[in-house]
């Protein structure tokens, strides 16, 4: 599979360990991933609250350089931007006026179809299983782990966007991660919101949203808190230690990327992957 990626804002930035783990988990894999043009900032998390035409016509600017490449779709790791972009193009193939407006925002030609894809969908359970049952593979350095996966608010909101087909109960990630060789735990807060770009405006609202997830990972017997959004695990991991300070259970808990967690399994050195740039210590575990 070849798609074209776009890692948005965070992932090259304060949320660099993502981006190495995405490019990692995917030549592991045997994905080839070819790097947009010129892309620009898809607009999460203000665009949308600001003006709609923005909002369209912000992620339609790296649609259309990615649409030039010919690959098989488009790929990002970021729950945000992949509800952005995903929302802009069904909006761009079922409205001619919004294709127009976009067209004429972006100085690009908006047609044909261009498949989306968060990086939750594109590796497959069944798949990585036989990759890690051969003879010749790496075990998995978090084999038996027991890790709450949490999915947030915008890798299944709306649903017509949603990754999984349970938008309230979805479990692709979990499936993902026991794949890998983890224990996945059952708990009531996989899809509750972190507190999001709050984080300035209200941190201490983004510290209680936080803490509570922290507080019912750890009670369900969680280890580890998986995630698939670089605004969640920046909540989650850099907000952790003040999300503690009135916590029921002061103990950290590691936050890992899913594409941490496959390249790890894939056999990927952690040495690529940059953990050390997490707030609470990941090497310790692998």
């Amino acid at each position: 599979m070849r798609l074209a990626y776009f890692p948005g804002c965070a992932a090259v930035g304060t949320g660099r360990e993502l981006n190495s783990s995405v490019s990692a988990a995917c030549a592991a894999y045997g994905i080839e991933l070819v790097d947009i043009p010129g892309w620009v900032c898809c607009g999460a998390s203000a665009a949308h609250m600001t003006s709609a035409a923005l909002a369209r016509s912000l992620p339609a600017v790296s649609l259309g350089k990615a649409r030039q490449l010919g690959a098989d779709g488009l790929l990002t790791a970021c729950a945000a931007c992949y509800n952005r972009l995903k929302l802009a193009e069904l909006e761009i193939r079922d409205n001619p006026r919004v294709r127009a407006e976009c067209e004429e925002a972006t100085r690009a030609k908006l047609d044909g179809e261009l498949a989306i894809y968060h990086a939750v969908e594109v590796f497959d359970p069944a798949r990585l299983g036989a990759l890690l049952a051969t003879p010749t593979s790496v075990a998995p350095r978090l084999k038996g782990l027991k890790v709450a996966c949490y999915y947030g608010c915008l890798l299944t909101r709306p649903k017509t966007v949603s990754v999984d087909p349970d938008p309230v109960n979805p479990s692709l990630m979990d499936d993902l991660v026991r794949a890998c060789g983890l224990d996945t735990v059952d708990w009531p807060f996989k899809t509750e919101c972190c507190g999001a770009s709050m984080v300035l405006p209200r941190p201490e609202s983004v510290s209680r949203l936080t803490g509570r997830l922290l507080d019912a990972a750890a009670a369900c017997g969680a280890e580890a808190v998986v995630v698939a959004c670089p605004l969640c695990h920046a909540n989650l991991d850099l907000k952790q230690p003040t999300a503690r300070r009135a916590s029921a259970n002061p103990v950290p808990i590691p936050v890992l990327y899913l594409t941490e967690v496959l390249a790890l399994a894939l056999g990927v050195p952690g040495s690529k992957l940059d953990l050390r740039r997490h707030t609470v210590p990941v090497p310790a575990l692998v």
